[in-house]
């Protein structure tokens, strides 16, 4: 790790770390029989999406348009906007149509027919299955079934199939119960397969990705998040603090003994306000340190509280002799997705910088 004191809050890429992870899902992938379309929302860099190029990627999943094109322009060619289709993007799409091939989200036959009237250009369209996560998506198999009839009586409109990504898998620990949650998506994959066969069946979520050996029902996978990992990723289990490859370098401002809390340079506009708790107390990030090359957890020390600028970190012994007289300490973050989007570049272990897009 280069070990120069920041002095504003940096956000590490350990390259070796990411590679292991993208081939790791890369693998597992293959040996599903499954096609791997990786959400770049996480990561936003096209340097980093080459290193799933190398895994034998080809096509991505993105959340926005203006996100589809800094991908494009890097040679993506089979591009997924997940999120549900609204008529502000029919510009967009038409431009990006041009230079790649586009799938869509819809969720009713009249959004089916709003593309069809206005679209010239060939284009996938995608029906995200809402099993019980109850956000976006549909849940009623009849109106699936109106949906794909509509989609079948136009000229320009491709049914592709159906995807899912179920949040409640980040609420929970442990495989069995994210199994648990990943089957009733899979219950229902099968289920639509019985009238669809030939559809592609993605699912999206990193925990059932990161635990589950195979996806009974799923021929797609496009988790995101699995790229760098994070804090609340090693609280549900889907991977080991060691795994995760992205830190954020934060400059230590003072350090209040009497009241055992550290301030660092780093708040709620680097790490995000997203939070869990671990042992009864809130964590907005891990403190972590590198012991021979692999990352370890400060034991007694968290963060505790954010602001915008400031960070409070709760104290420990083990954290006084970690930090030993360096002004800055590392910090695991909760959500990684997030944390990336607040940065305008990334550092490897050398203070090399590793480019990416600006904000989603």
């Amino acid at each position: 790790m280069n070990n120069s004191e920041p002095a504003r809050p940096v956000a590490v890429v350990d390259e070796r770390r990411c590679k292991n992870n993208i081939r790791r899902i890369a693998t597992k992938a293959k040996e599903n029989n499954c096609t791997f379309r990786p959400h770049f929302k996480t990561h936003q860099s096209n340097v980093i999406g080459d290193w799933f190029r190398e895994e034998g990627v080809t096509g991505i999943t993105v959340s926005t348009p203006d996100m589809a094109e800094y991908f494009i322009n890097n040679s993506w060619d089979d591009v997924t906007l997940a999120f549900p289709f609204f008529p502000a993007q029919l510009n967009r799409i038409k431009e990006l149509q041009a230079k790649s091939y586009i799938r869509l989200f819809v969720y009713d036959t009249k959004m089916v027919r709003y593309l069809d009237k206005h679209l010239s250009a060939p284009v996938g369209i995608m029906i995200e299955a809402d099993a019980g996560y109850n956000r976006s998506g549909v849940a009623d198999i009849e109106i699936i079934h109106q949906i794909v009839s509509e989609i079948e009586k136009s000229t320009v409109l491709e049914f592709k199939g159906f995807y899912s990504h179920d949040g409640d898998t980040y609420k929970v620990q442990g495989e069995m119960e994210v199994r648990e949650i990943a089957e009733r998506n899979l219950k229902f994959f099968r289920k639509l397969s019985e009238f669809y066969p030939d559809a592609n069946y993605c699912l999206g979520d990193t925990p059932s990705g990161s635990l589950m050996d195979s996806f009974p029902g799923a021929n797609e996978i496009s988790p995101g998040n699995l790229v760098f990992y994070d804090w609340m990723q090693t609280q549900i289990g889907s991977c080991s603090l060691d795994d995760v490859s992205l830190l954020v370098k934060a400059p230590i401002g003072q350090i209040k003994d009497e009241s055992n809390m550290l301030i660092m340079h780093c708040g709620a506009v680097h790490l995000s306000k997203d939070h869990i708790t671990v042992d009864g107390n809130v964590h907005y990030g891990k403190p972590v340190y590198y012991d021979d090359g692999v990352i370890k957890p400060v034991e007694g020390a968290f963060v505790e509280s954010l602001s915008q600028e400031h960070g409070i970190v709760r104290m420990s012994d083990h954290l006084r002799k970690v930090i030993n007289g360096k002004n800055h300490l590392l910090i695991c973050p909760v959500h990684s997705c997030l944390t990336a989007n607040l940065f305008e570049h990334y550092e490897n272990r050398n203070g090399e910088k590793i480019s990416k897009r600006v904000l989603s």
